[in-house]
């Protein structure tokens, strides 16, 4: 009897355990941490043609691969699909205007496949930060595996 309790015991731990690993704490970021980059003039042999490479801070770095979470503007990428940029700024405001750059927004690639937004929804987004600093074309900071935090 005294087994028995002590493997029920252990299971509960065990479960409890794992409850807690599948909600990851994600790091909370502002957009200003994200705006600290550089552009440096390249020549490619891949386009044939001078690109410019985005240089991250080390406090970017850190960020990559890790779990963050930012708040923001959704804004669709192609009328179909679920293809969505989390932006600094809202579309109707002109968002990549004025003073934003490639800096003001991230690629997000939903958990989900039939996630459909408004644009210029507001919300807090969580996902695994990626950082494009090589010669592909394309946005600069990827939120893997996104979801949207309630």
């Amino acid at each position: 009897m005294l087994k028995n309790l002590h493997f029920f015991f252990l299971l509960l731990l065990l479960c409890s355990f794992n409850k807690h690993n599948n909600n990851v704490i994600a790091d909370e970021i502002s957009w200003e941490t994200l705006s600290n980059i550089t552009l440096q003039e390249i020549w490619s042999d891949k386009y044939e043609m001078k690109i410019k490479k985005p240089v991250f801070d080390a406090a970017i770095k850190k960020l990559n691969g890790k779990m963050i979470s930012i708040t923001g503007f959704l804004i669709p990428v192609t009328t179909y699909g679920n293809d969505y940029v989390i932006s600094a700024n809202p579309y109707s405001g002109c968002y990549f205007c004025g003073n934003a750059g490639i800096e003001s927004i991230i690629e997000l690639k939903f958990e989900g496949n039939n996630i459909r937004y408004k644009i210029d929804r507001f919300i807090m987004v969580q996902g695994k930060l990626i950082l494009n600093s090589g010669e592909d074309l394309g946005f600069i900071y990827t939120l893997q595996n996104a979801k949207e935090l309630k």
